[in-house]
């Protein structure tokens, strides 16, 4: 039989006492699954120019994105999406970090980490970008849950206008755990 995540209402509803003696190994097994941290990492290895075509609308981050080999119940198979495969829904630190340029001058862009195409409102950050060609970098944070089949991505938004991003770097990464149901 499968090693498979439960929810922690089935875990604790199947430890509660174990009076009857029932908890079988395959029941253990399962527990060490369900604790278990899942972690999947995705980082830009080619930097492309992020079409802005309206302002104040959030956009994937353009790019050759590629996932890290070292991931346990993540995969990615879209780029720049970091998706959830295991089989209950998990907590999750996400972090990322990027450095990028922008197409124009005097230019605000806003980054976020994206849960299934929208913003995780407290992972927004901004940044100013004095000269295009100036190189800023940044990183945010995010907690939040995640179902099976959820995906992650990085997301970037200009307040001021149309002016296209460019990602330089960028990096994705997250780490499950236990959460209640």
């Amino acid at each position: 039989m499968a090693d498979t995540q439960r929810l922690l209402s089935a875990l604790l509803l199947l430890l509660e006492d174990n009076t009857s003696g029932q908890v079988s190994p395959q029941d253990i097994r399962d527990l060490v699954m369900t604790l278990l941290n899942g972690h999947g990492e995705i980082s830009i290895t080619a930097a492309a120019a992020t079409a802005v075509l309206v302002q104040n609308t959030w956009y994937p981050v353009a790019g050759t994105w590629a996932l890290t080999p070292e991931n346990v119940n993540w995969d990615m198979n879209t780029n720049g999406q970091l998706r959830y495969t295991g089989t209950a829904k998990r907590c999750c630190h996400i972090a990322v970090s990027m450095s990028f340029t922008s197409a124009g001058n005097n230019i605000r862009y806003e980054w976020c980490v994206g849960l299934n195409g929208a913003p995780i409102t407290p992972s927004i950050i901004r940044n100013k970008v004095g000269t295009g060609a100036d190189v800023q970098s940044s990183a945010a944070h995010a907690f939040a849950d995640v179902d099976p089949g959820d995906y992650l991505e990085l997301m970037v938004r200009n307040i001021d206008g149309v002016d296209d991003p460019t990602a330089v770097t960028g990096n994705l990464f997250s780490m499950d755990m236990l959460c209640d149901d």
